[in-house]
């Protein structure tokens, strides 16, 4: 008798396929690692992987299906390339579609995958104009978002810049400021009161980063009175 698969293996082990594979596209470069190619940043799988972490924190502290927010967590960006226009709209239904394939074979409850399909489907955008329902949908919404601000995000952020375009502090130091912003939209429509309260708390140490940074970076530089 075959065992299935562990569906948190499977989903990791496609999403892991399909966006080192965009990001060694992407890069053009990568890195001989114990016989095996990799990038030298895979955005994708780093913010995939700390929208994941957020779901094992957030979905029980609201009630939310687990498994559900998970899941879609793990595969919400599985179709989405890195600087591909073409994708930014049509990535979540594209993801939503190889949802039944990538759990095939797998442990994962095939009752929650029409759940699954329809938070995916809806995690797209950086606001909101009402809240998401059920609330599955809601809690990846709210982590996918999550993730894109706070102290890992400023390592993605720094870690993926250098290759849209020449990097300085200075350069760095003002799309940062820029950010903070949509940084704030983001913060506004989050949909759980955890994601409202941890989004403020993210805001205000990246508002502290980018302000120490400013000090820092001025000229002559600023001090903070004793």
């Amino acid at each position: 008798m075959t065992l299935p698969i562990p569906w948190r293996t499977a989903c990791e082990q496609a999403l892991r396929r399909f966006s080192d594979a965009d990001a060694i596209r992407f890069w053009g470069i990568g890195h001989e690692v114990e016989g095996s190619y990799q990038p030298i940043f895979n955005y994708r799988f780093e913010h995939t992987y700390a929208a994941v972490l957020l779901t094992r924190w957030l979905a029980p502290e609201v009630g939310a299906d687990p498994e559900v927010v998970e899941c879609a967590a793990w595969l919400h960006d599985v179709a989405k390339r890195l600087q591909a226009p073409h994708t930014r709209d049509s990535h979540a239904q594209e993801a939503s579609a190889l949802v039944p394939e990538l759990l095939a074979g797998t442990d994962f409850p095939p009752e929650k995958i029409p759940a699954v399909r329809h938070a995916i489907e809806h995690h797209v955008g950086l606001s909101l104009v009402a809240p998401l329902e059920p609330l599955e949908t809601a809690c990846l919404w709210d982590c996918d978002k999550l993730s894109k601000i706070g102290a890992a995000s400023l390592i993605h952020f720094g870690c993926i810049s250098g290759a849209f375009q020449p990097i300085t502090t200075a350069e760095i130091l003002r799309r940062g400021e820029s950010w903070l912003g949509l940084a704030r939209k983001i913060t506004a429509s989050f949909t759980t009161e955890p994601a409202k309260e941890e989004g403020r708390r993210r805001l205000t140490f990246l508002e502290a980063h980018y302000a120490q940074l400013r000090r820092e970076w001025s000229d002559p530089p600023e001090r903070t009175p004793a």
